[in-house]
């Protein structure tokens, strides 16, 4: 199956054909591959979540202003597994820190 991105701006979802399961405490990214970025073809970077079991899929972006097919088979883009830290929120900071926000500390 070819897909075709037309002009700049098109997205696609494209099924990679099988999933991968990630391990609780890191998650999959599909990065793009420095031979489709330079045709200006990218990879999104949705994560895949250590509870998701379904088909993956590279979520592909046209920057270049050209239209592009895609060959069912091309290699889009390389599948990076990363560490994840999750965030412990709170709702409120105390007094020990400032609340200028952006530049506000000279730099």
């Amino acid at each position: 199956m070819t897909r075709f991105l037309d002009v700049t701006g098109a997205v696609e979802k494209v099924p990679l054909g099988g999933g991968i399961e990630v391990l609780d405490g890191y998650a999959g990214y599909v990065f793009p591959r420095s031979s489709m970025a330079a045709k200006g073809i990218v990879c999104e970077l949705p994560p895949v979540d250590s509870g998701y079991r379904g088909e993956n899929h590279a979520i592909i972006s046209n920057v270049s202003g050209r239209t592009h097919a895609i060959q069912e088979g091309a290699r889009v883009g390389q599948l990076i597994i990363m560490p994840v830290v999750i965030a412990d929120f709170v709702s409120g900071l105390g007094e020990e820190r400032g609340t200028g926000g952006f530049g506000s500390t000279g730099e």
